[in-house]
């Protein structure tokens, strides 16, 4: 499984990871409604193949410890990398690590 939802407050959480990354990604999302009064993501409801709606935007301590930017569509499970990452991964597409690896 490429993704993990778990329920905080009364709030969806999908946790996943790039393979890139060094740290599991915890967004909230929706499967229904609006994305804009809840503040989330819209998600496919797809633990396998997730789809979040909008783009991810976040920043990260690389092996260099310098702070670096990845921005991607997570479409169908894979991180589409957009031309403003600052990590190297501009233009790639990136695969999400399994679940079970996402602490490792």
């Amino acid at each position: 499984m490429k993704s993990k939802l778990e329920t905080f407050n009364n709030i969806d959480y999908l946790a996943f990871r790039p393979n890139s990354m060094p740290n599991p990604l915890n967004l909230p999302v929706i499967q229904k409604g609006s994305r804009d009064k809840a503040n989330a993501w819209t998600w496919n409801g797809s633990l396998e193949k997730p789809t979040l709606r909008p783009s991810v935007r976040t920043k990260y301590l690389d092996e260099n410890n310098e702070w670096v930017e990845i921005h991607f569509w997570l479409t169908d499970g894979v991180c589409q990398c957009l031309s403003d990452c600052t990590d190297g991964n501009s233009g790639k597409n990136i695969e999400l690590i399994n679940v079970e690896n996402l602490f490792r």
